[in-house]
């Protein structure tokens, strides 16, 4: 059985025991599949925690640690302890715990662990290993499945609030509602009885071979660029430093959006994602990919990926009236492609103006950026590249001859807007042969000089000069 027929099954299974809305268990088995870490959030009851034990049900033992959260697990509950007798001896053993080594490294309820074994976590999933008392031991592949009870804050004293660099560490984060009634109907004892005859299907070299397959599924380079503009757009800020949103407080974003143009995508934003958002987008999006049967992703991956990314990655400025973020965070995506498609054009423009400076396409190109906040950027990158071009003409100028400087200006002239093509002109005067078939090409750059030449020619001159812009078109003809 091939991983993805592997895969199916487990969708298959989860289905009969996890009675639910399709959303929720596909987008559980895309994290599962891209080894995209995922906490599941939700209200009691709501069969977060029952998804993630009939899932790491249909998983070998061996490659599964299991952690609940209570206040005063700590460090040395969850990963690694001394060695008692070792530390008598005056040796510092470790002794690690599953949780470290395992491939699947499920947590339930968080928010109730201690802010030692958080701490802990955090490096865990940032660098994939944990260090005790000098010492570091982890895998490299692995993926965490959590379950958080974020309602419980304000009403348990035995909950402590996740920092936000934690939250950002995990490339999903999905909301699990309570089941509507169509499922509830049919959720009785039954449901604990099959979970509990539930198969083992997955081996770790099962797992291992799933996550290199996932991970070499291909990002088209168009997909791939809506990807980077989609956290772009969003943490842009063109008052801020290098545009960055990020580097201002939320109450600054939220004065200097109110000076600005309410219609920018950018002024729904008060807090934007970091840049691992992009990374985590990507990695989600080839998931939904392989869940459906893509070699490639396509558009619909990375609008199902959106919205577990950056669900705990963006505030939103009016974040105290929504009511049902799931559909805000889908509503955005598809704003957001939305504009990036208009936007092609003037992505094309740029990409044209690279070839050839033409003027009305520069001031096309201005209309659309003052249209388009963030597109100052592209313009930026345009500009950018005009300067680079002409230091590389300021290189081959050091050591052209007379015939190079004019091949460099026709150059310059195709390339650059006419103030910097300027600095590149040269006295041209050219000699060229006189025969029937060079005095006909004259006739294409101007009419006097082709009169002028067939009359040289036809008294026997063989030789004919030109000069300033004629020797120059002469010269792109060649």
């Amino acid at each position: 059985m091939s991983v993805r027929e592997k895969l199916l099954k487990t969708k298959s299974l989860l289905d009969t025991v996890f009675l639910h809305d399709p959303v929720y268990a596909e987008s559980i088995l895309a994290s599962f599949a891209s080894r995209s870490h995922i906490c599941l959030l939700g209200f009691r009851g709501s069969g977060k925690t029952h998804v993630m034990e009939c899932l790491i049900k249909m998983i070998d033992s061996t490659c599964v640690a299991v952690q609940q959260g209570y206040l005063s697990a700590e460090l040395e509950d969850v990963f690694a302890r001394p060695d008692i007798p070792s530390l008598m001896r005056g040796e510092e053993k470790v002794v690690w715990k599953d949780m470290v080594t395992a491939r699947i490294k499920a947590f339930d309820e968080i928010q109730r662990l201690g802010v030692g074994a958080l701490s802990a976590m955090f490096r865990l999933m940032t660098t994939g290993s944990v260090m005790y008392l000098d010492q570091e031991a982890g895998v490299k592949e692995f993926w965490v499945i959590a379950t958080a009870n974020p309602t419980e804050l304000s009403e348990d004293a035995l909950n402590v609030r996740l920092p936000e660099p934690l939250w950002d560490r995990f490339n999903a984060v999905l909301w699990v509602p309570i089941a509507p009634l169509k499922y509830q109907i049919r959720i009785n004892g039954n449901i604990e009885k099959a979970k509990e005859a539930l198969p083992v299907i997955w081996k770790e070299e099962d797992l291992l071979e799933l996550w290199k397959t996932v991970e070499n599924i291909e990002i088209p380079e168009d997909i791939e660029y809506v990807i980077t503009l989609i956290n772009r757009i969003m943490g842009f800020c063109k008052y801020a430093q290098n545009y960055d949103a990020s580097s201002l407080t939320e109450m600054q974003k939220r004065e200097l959006c109110s000076k600005c143009n309410q219609s920018y995508i950018c002024s729904r934003i008060a807090r934007p994602a970091s840049v691992r958002a992009k990374l985590a987008l990507s990695r989600l999006a080839k998931g939904f990919a392989f869940l459906r049967g893509s070699k490639k992703v396509d558009i619909i991956d990375v609008q199902k990926a959106f919205p577990l990314v950056y669900w705990k990655r963006i505030r939103f400025m009016d974040e105290d009236q929504i009511s049902n973020r799931f559909v805000k965070l889908q509503e955005l995506s598809e704003d957001l492609i939305k504009e990036i498609r208009e936007s092609k054009q003037a992505i094309n423009l740029v990409n044209s103006l690279k070839k050839k400076f033409e003027r009305k396409k520069y001031s096309e190109l201005n209309y659309w950026v003052n249209s388009k906040a963030w597109l100052r950027e592209v313009k930026e990158d345009l500009e950018d590249y005009y300067k680079r071009f002409a230091d590389q003409l300021r290189e081959k100028l050091k050591e052209a001859d007379q015939e190079k400087r004019v091949k460099i200006y026709m150059l310059a002239k195709l390339k650059l807007p006419p103030e910097m093509a300027e600095e590149f002109r040269a006295e041209t005067s050219i000699k060229i042969k006189l025969n029937p078939e060079n005095v006909a090409k004259l006739a294409k750059i101007n009419r006097l000089v082709f009169e002028e030449a067939k009359k040289a020619y036809q008294s026997g001159l063989r030789e004919y000069e030109l000069h300033g812009e004629y020797a120059l078109k002469w010269l792109s003809m060649e």
